[in-house]
């Protein structure tokens, strides 16, 4: 048990601080008794924290006083918290348990360092069992990892059993929680009835579900890093192509998917909905999420917006000013000479604007029409063509100046382009968090 914390520990950096979650009971003063003497020789810092939930009244309070003598005896700094776990819950409808283990987890991660938790390999079991009761895929049946951020577990290998003898032949007390003893949380239902049928098959549960979550956590991982770069390979302009996502596997597809819906869990029902989006014939179709938002598919590429049309209000651009818009960002900037101009960087005769410059940026408003080299045409049938998403094209800024004198995403108006090497003002749209258009 001391060797498999120890290659916990090593594995952190020299002068870390490491903050045992203490409750009293038997696993955590065993954790914290490792930690003890563990710490020094491999210049880490120790810490502790209690966190009283307030449930048990007069137990609770013994145990705070326990862990406040140990601590006191064992020349360690410790934390208290304490807060309401019962008002918590009836307050947002979280169990009991629901509600102690955020006042609790928020209490440990306000502390400095590494949190060390004196999670052992039975409970793990517990873990991997709810979890499957649940429903799960990789990641639950992995169970919990020996380091997972700012969490360390030294003990994740260590059996019940083997804490108890550890802590008998030192000659070490702890505290006992009462509620252990009832069968009102699923936790406990596992541990009194459940565990003890599947050990009388294999003795050896803890240590054989243990390796297997091992070796699950470590799939796990490799199907994270293959989801990354799937989605890195469907990456294009603001979204995701569809094509490049429904040919990948499926056991990528649905996992890039529940990525990219986010959340916790995102419901399968939505993963599915999401997935007939790639296989539509439709060039614009959409499927709406929790949270107000809508997976959009749009001439091939998959985006997730929120509901309802995206716009933003006008904003006045003058010479030397930048403003952002919709999620673009516009400058104007000159006189200079002119260049070949674009979609996104165009350049203006000045004698065809007000003088001085001041463009109204704002959204399209039906009827707007700009005049290309093949003459006039409606703004929306301009973008149509151009094959820009309908939810895009109210975030595309139009530049009026007695009339429409360019669009972003399409260029300017033909009659007032500037030709290369005349002089001009030169108008600039790039869309913020991407790299400058050309």
């Amino acid at each position: 048990m001391r060797a498999e914390a120890r290659a916990v520990l090593a594995a952190l950096e020299p002068g870390s601080v490491v903050c045992c979650a203490v409750s009293g009971g038997a696993d955590s003063v065993a954790l914290l008794h490792l930690l003890w003497g563990l710490c020094p020789p491999l210049g880490l810092t120790l810490r502790a924290a209690h966190f009283n939930h307030c449930l048990r009244g007069a137990e609770s309070d013994g145990d705070a006083a326990f862990v406040q003598d140990l601590c006191r005896r064992w020349g360690i700094p410790l934390a208290m918290g304490r807060g309401d776990a019962a008002a918590r819950a009836e307050a947002t409808g979280e169990s009991i348990e629901e509600a102690a283990r955020a006042l609790r987890r928020a209490f440990l991660l306000a502390q400095p360092g590494y949190i060390a938790t004196a999670h052992n390999a039975d409970d793990q079991v517990e873990t991997i069992l709810i979890n499957l009761l649940r429903g799960t895929g990789l990641k639950g049946l992995g169970g919990m990892a020996p380091a997972a951020g700012r969490i360390v577990r030294p003990l994740l290998s260590a059996t019940r059993a083997d804490i108890l003898t550890y802590l008998t032949a030192r000659g070490l007390s702890w505290r006992e929680d009462s509620t252990n003893a009832l069968d009102d949380a699923l936790r406990n239902r596992l541990r009194h009835h459940v565990l003890p049928l599947l050990r009388a098959e294999n003795p050896s549960l803890s240590e054989t579900v243990g390796r297997s979550a091992a070796i699950l956590r470590e799939e796990e991982a490799l199907l994270a890093a293959q989801t990354a770069a799937l989605l890195e390979r469907a990456k294009r302009g603001g979204g995701w192509d569809c094509a490049t996502l429904a040919a990948a596997p499926a056991a990528l597809r649905t996992r890039a998917l529940r990525q990219l819906l986010g959340g916790a869990k995102p419901a399968a029902a939505h993963v599915a909905a999401v997935e007939g989006l790639l296989a539509s014939r439709h060039g614009s179709a959409g499927v709406d999420l929790p949270g107000g938002r809508r997976a959009l598919r749009e001439y091939g590429l998959l985006r997730i917006a929120r509901s309802g049309p995206e716009t933003f209000d006008p904003v006045a651009l003058c010479p030397g000013r930048t403003v952002r818009l919709g999620g673009w960002t516009a400058s104007l900037r000159g006189p200079v000479s002119a260049a070949v101009s674009g979609p996104y960087v165009m350049y203006l005769r000045p004698e065809r604007l007000s003088q001085p410059p001041k463009l109204l940026l704002r959204p399209r408003q039906s009827g707007d029409r700009l005049r290309r080299s093949g003459g006039e045409k409606t703004v929306k049938a301009l973008m149509i063509d151009a094959k820009i998403p309908a939810a895009r094209r109210g975030l595309l800024p139009v530049a009026e100046d007695g009339g429409v004198a360019a669009v972003c995403g399409l260029g300017p108006a033909w009659d007032r382009m500037a030709r290369p090497g005349e002089t001009a003002w030169m108008l600039e749209f790039y869309e913020e968090g991407r790299e400058r258009h050309d």
